[in-house]
C-alpha cells in the first residue's frame, strides 16, 4: 500500500490544542458578506440564461483593510455551501476557523443548491421514479414523467460554475490564484477544475472525495445525458443510511447536533422541505474523469483527508497515491465518518487544512500518510 501509517503523538496534538481553542473563539470578530455572482448558464435546461451564484465570504473584522489568502470552499453532493461549511454552533464553523487563522473565506452554492439559481427543480414530477414513491400522497398523486427528461448539471457547466466564481474572487481581492477546498462531490468538482486550470490554483484540500476510481471514461456518453433533474434526500435517509451505522466511537456525534443540523437543512431549502417527509433537493449530474490519468496532471500542493469510518477510504488512498505531484499528505483522522464536519473530531479536519493552507505541509511534513492520535475513546 506504499508509505507506512505515522501516527501524530500525543505531545504534538497537545501542543496545538492553545492555538486550537484560540481559532474556535466565538464569531464576534468575524465579518460575513453575502455575494450574488451574476453568471451566464451553461446548463443545458437553462443554457444562455441570466443566473446567479450564491457566495458567502468571511475574514477577520480587525484584517479588513489587510491582503489575505483567499481559499473558495466547495460543497459535495447534497447539503450547500453554509450548511457544509459554516454551521454557527459552538466550533463546528469551519469557515469561522480559517478566517480566523487569517485567511479570506469564500464558500459557494453550485447551481442547483441553497441560493443559486435551481433551473427544472421546483417540478416534483422532475424527481426520479424511485423516490417519487417517497413523495406519494402529499406532494404527487401519482407517479409522474420528468418535464424534463435529463440529468441536470454536468462537469463543464460546474467547471463554468466554479471559474465564474474565482474570476469573481480574483477580481474583487486582487489575486493571482485562489486556495481550494472540497468536500465529497467538491472534491471531484475542485480537483476536476485544478487538473485543467492549475494556473489559478494555489494549494488544494480534498475532504473524503466523491466519484474518484482509475478506471473512470474520461469522456462523456451524451451531454445531457437522458434521466431526470432532480435527486432528494430525506432526514432518515441520510441519518440511518449515510450517517449513523459510521458512527462507530461514543460521542462521535454531540447529542443534539443531528437535530440542530436537519433544522438548518429546513432553512436552506424550504421548497423542498414541503415535500414528502420534508427533503433536501440536489441537481442530478453528469460526471467523467477524475481517474488516474486526471489525478497525474495536479502537481501543486494537495492535501488528502478524511474520516477513519468513511466508505471512500480506499478511493481516496488511490487518488493520493495518482496525484502528480511530490508536495502531498493523507491523512485518516480517527472516529470520523464522511459527515465528520458535524461531528465531534471536527476539529480535525480545521487544524490540519490550517497548516496546509498555510504553508503546504500538515505537522510539518509536505508528503507522508499519517494517522492522527484519537481524540473520542
Amino acid at each position: 500500500m506504499g508509505t507506512t501509517f505515522k501516527t501524530i503523538l500525543v505531545a504534538a496534538i497537545v501542543a496545538l490544542l492553545p492555538a486550537c481553542a484560540a481559532l474556535n473563539r466565538g464569531a464576534s470578530d468575524i465579518r460575513a458578506v453575502d455575494h450574488l455572482v451574476p453568471h451566464v448558464s451553461t446548463v443545458p435546461a437553462n443554457k444562455g440564461e441570466a443566473a446567479q451564484i450564491y457566495v458567502r465570504e468571511k475574514f477577520l473584522a480587525s484584517d479588513s483593510a489587510a491582503p489575505r489568502p483567499v481559499v473558495l470552499m466547495v460543497h459535495g453532493g447534497v447539503s450547500p455551501s453554509t450548511l457544509a461549511f459554516d454551521v454557527e454552533h459552538e466550533s463546528y464553523s469551519w469557515m469561522n476557523y480559517l478566517a480566523r487563522a487569517g485567511f479570506d473565506v469564500f464558500a459557494m452554492d453550485m447551481t442547483g443548491y441553497g441560493k443559486s439559481s435551481r433551473p427544472k427543480m421546483d417540478d416534483p414530477c422532475n424527481v426520479g421514479a424511485a423516490q417519487q414513491k417517497e413523495l406519494l400522497p402529499k406532494t404527487l398523486k401519482e407517479p409522474c414523467k420528468p418535464s424534463y427528461p435529463y440529468q441536470l448539471v454536468n462537469r463543464q457547466s460546474e467547471h463554468d460554475d466554479l471559474d465564474r466564481v474565482i474570476e469573481y474572487i480574483r477580481q474583487l481581492r486582487g489575486v493571482a490564484k485562489v486556495n481550494l477546498l472540497g468536500w465529497s462531490g467538491g472534491g471531484y468538482r475542485t480537483g476536476t477544475y485544478t487538473s485543467e486550470r492549475p494556473e489559478k490554483v494555489d494549494k488544494l484540500v480534498i475532504f473524503a472525495s466523491s466519484n474518484y476510481s482509475r478506471k473512470n471514461p474520461s469522456k462523456p456518453a451524451a451531454v445531457p445525458q437522458a434521466g431526470f433533474p432532480v435527486t432528494t434526500q430525506s432526514r432518515a435517509v441520510v441519518e440511518q443510511q449515510r450517517w449513523f451505522p459510521f458512527a462507530k466511537c461514543s460521542d462521535q456525534i454531540a447529542p443534539g447536533m443531528a437535530d440542530h443540523i436537519w433544522e438548518l437543512s429546513k432553512l436552506h431549502d424550504p421548497t423542498g422541505m414541503t415535500w414528502g417527509p420534508g427533503v433536501m433537493r440536489a441537481p442530478t449530474r453528469t460526471y467523467w474523469g477524475w481517474n488516474a490519468e486526471e489525478a497525474k496532471k495536479i502537481r501543486i500542493p494537495t492535501l488528502v483527508m478524511l474520516g477513519e469510518f468513511d466508505e471512500l477510504n480506499a478511493s481516496n488512498k488511490e487518488l493520493y497515491q495518482d496525484l502528480g505531484t511530490d508536495n502531498k499528505v493523507f491523512v485518516s483522522i480517527p472516529c470520523g465518518s464522511h459527515f465528520l464536519v458535524w461531528e465531534s473530531n471536527h476539529s480535525a479536519l480545521h487544524e490540519a487544512s490550517r497548516q496546509w493552507l498555510t504553508d503546504g505541509t500538515f505537522n510539518g511534513a509536505r508528503r507522508g500518510e499519517f494517522r492522527m492520535k484519537p481524540a473520542l475513546q
